[in-house]
């Protein structure tokens, strides 16, 4: 009798064990429906929306640039990936709350925690919450060789269909600095953004021949952009279409470099510049 009044005991502690962890679980999704999901819902659509803005300003801004004598030109989009997770992701997060609705996250973002299982925490709520991963880049650029009747027509980049490859290098590397700086562009001229409009370029005219050059430089004075560029030297064409700018002339002697700043004005040689060191003149107070 005492081993049935043991086992049925173990027994009742088990299911009241397993009761109390349904309550739980039933607790942590009632507070995650009530706060969490709402503001989670809203964080994510606000990111996703503002990146859906910026890749339609993107895309506005390449729509009419071509560049070169082969009329270079490149068009980006973002859609949603064609697979039911995706699909289901965004469908659920652009719905208006309700119990229904906030069910449905709380099982697909517990599927996306498990499909982390045994990595860092971090990377599991990355993995989980990154909006980003319902989308797909998509990349096309066209080129006057892919004409056809007349035609401008658009070639997209894959993975098995590079049109990429039949360009020059200066046109293939046009055609990737492109979206890049629209992107720079984009994100520079929304509403309430001050500050620099800073971009690095390495080796500015590497691969291009002077037409190509004169559009970069000629876009990059059209966006107001801020430029910190390296060139092995400062070409004629450089100096014909740079308006003003600042040189750091690298000098090496030995195992040593040091940098001598220039100001080019667009004209004439450019001018060292030099810090006037002279202590100013004090009186001697009695």
């Amino acid at each position: 009798m005492r081993g049935e009044d043991v086992t049925t005991t173990v027994q009742d502690l088990k299911a009241t064990a397993a009761q109390l962890e349904d309550d739980l679980r039933a607790d942590i999704k009632q507070v995650l429906k009530t706060s969490l999901f709402t503001r989670l819902q809203r964080d994510i659509q606000l990111r996703r929306e503002a990146a859906l803005e910026l890749v339609a300003q993107i895309h506005d801004t390449l729509k009419d640039v071509r560049t070169g004598v082969a009329h270079v030109g490149v068009q980006v989009e973002w859609d949603v990936r064609t697979g039911p997770e995706a699909q289901r992701m965004v469908d659920l997060i652009g719905r208006p709350p309700s119990d229904d609705t906030f069910e449905q996250m709380y099982d697909a973002l517990r599927q996306r925690m498990n499909e982390k299982a045994g990595e860092p925490w971090a990377e599991r709520v990355a993995h989980t919450f990154d909006y980003r991963s319902w989308y797909d880049w998509k990349i096309s650029v066209t080129h006057a060789s892919f004409e056809a009747a007349g035609k401008e027509k658009f070639r997209e980049i894959t993975a098995r269909s590079n049109p990429l490859e039949a360009l020059s290098t200066g046109e293939r590397r046009l055609a990737t600095m492109l979206p890049l700086l629209a992107a720079a562009w984009s994100m520079y001229s929304t509403s309430g953004y001050t500050g620099p409009r800073l971009l690095s370029i390495d080796e500015i005219d590497a691969a291009f021949d002077e037409l190509n050059l004169r559009q970069i430089l000629a876009l990059l004075r059209s966006w107001d952009f801020d430029v910190l560029a390296t060139s092995p030297s400062m070409t004629p064409l450089i100096k014909r279409e740079t308006q003003r700018a600042m040189v750091h002339q690298v000098i090496t002697t030995g195992r040593r470099r040091i940098t001598v700043p220039w100001l080019w004005h667009g004209h004439g040689e450019p001018q060292p510049l030099t810090l006037d060191l002279t202590a100013p003149q004090t009186q001697d107070t009695p």
